[in-house]
């Protein structure tokens, strides 16, 4: 159990340097993952033309052959296959004969060293960034309902960290005033607009002009100004993993989206729903945080409140 609580504290880091949060993750998921035949954790980025590079590796060491040869296979194909990457956890059994060419000549590359499937854990954001951890096993892998439904979660909870640690390298703090960072601290806490005015003595019409121009330079929309403004103990991952762990994996994703500042019409498109559907997942995630919106439930995970709200009903 302190393996894996290990495992999703490391996979939620947001400041690490990139090189030394994959380092973590690799460390931690050992004894999750690795059942003997090696483990390997790498970072990724797509640039526009759909080109992939690894950005970030550790764990090529556990088995350098095997790693050689995925490495050369991906070095071929991995671009081809990038637009069907998708966040989730899963077995690809090599020793089924599968019957794409690609994944025929991976599975011929490693039954030279005794590996019968690959256990891979992808997390990707779109357009373009993500993470894999991926486990050579000799056997088939057998995982119970509830590991299979962990990992899963596990799964979306890494993307949510890479979708955060992607917001935040594109906010540019300097830019903002002096005035604009006092709204924005405001919202960073949950105050609606009406406790901003008065707060600061000014109309509603300045708080959302105060607020429209440091969105902008944030690079974020509503609600994720939260996230770009966290730093110290408002980082810290356990208040995020602990209303994670009251949510679907669905909604796990939703709320990532939501505290990020995209809107509802955006989510549903990313996600391949309709808006409704959207609607209904976003009364679930605030009844089951305990939170009264968007605002709010930023608050709780990068806003500075001294504990995780109840949830409702609760």
């Amino acid at each position: 159990m302190s393996s894996w609580h290990s495992l999703r504290s490391a996979a939620a880091a947001l400041d690490l340097p990139e090189s030394a949060w994959i380092a973590a993750l690799f460390s931690e998921a050992r004894d999750v993952l690795d059942d003997g035949a090696g483990l390997f954790v790498y970072a990724y980025r797509l640039d526009a033309r759909g080109a992939i590079a690894l950005t970030s590796l550790s764990g090529e060491h556990t088995t350098t052959n095997v790693w050689n040869t995925l490495f050369d296979w991906g070095a071929k194909y991995a671009s081809s296959l990038a637009p069907s990457y998708a966040t989730g956890a899963g077995s690809l059994g090599l020793a089924s004969a599968p019957r794409r060419a690609d994944l025929r000549e991976l599975a011929a590359g490693l039954e030279e060293h005794r590996i019968a499937e690959l256990f891979t854990l992808v997390a990707h954001e779109k357009p373009g960034a993500g993470v894999f951890l991926t486990a050579p096993h000799e056997r088939a892998v057998r995982l119970a309902r509830e590991e299979r439904r962990a990992l899963e979660h596990l799964a979306v909870e890494l993307a949510a960290t890479v979708r955060f640690r992607e917001a935040r390298r594109a906010s540019e703090l300097g830019r903002l005033t002096a005035s604009e960072l006092a709204v924005a601290r405001l919202l960073q806490a949950g105050a609606s607009d009406k406790e901003i005015a008065a707060s600061l003595a000014v109309g509603l019409s300045t708080v959302s002009t105060f607020a429209q121009r440091l969105r902008r330079k944030l690079a974020c929309g509503h609600g994720g100004e939260a996230l770009a403004l966290a730093s110290g103990p408002e980082v810290e991952p356990e208040r995020r993993l602990a209303l994670f762990a009251r949510l679907s994996a669905s909604e796990c994703d939703v709320a990532a989206e939501l505290v990020s500042g995209r809107s509802h019409t955006e989510i549903a498109r990313r996600r391949g729903s309709s808006q409704r559907t959207v609607a209904f997942q976003c009364a679930s995630i605030f009844r089951k945080c305990g939170v009264s919106g968007r605002r709010a439930l930023a608050a709780a995970m990068f806003g500075g409140a001294a504990s995780v709200p109840t949830a409702s009903g609760k």
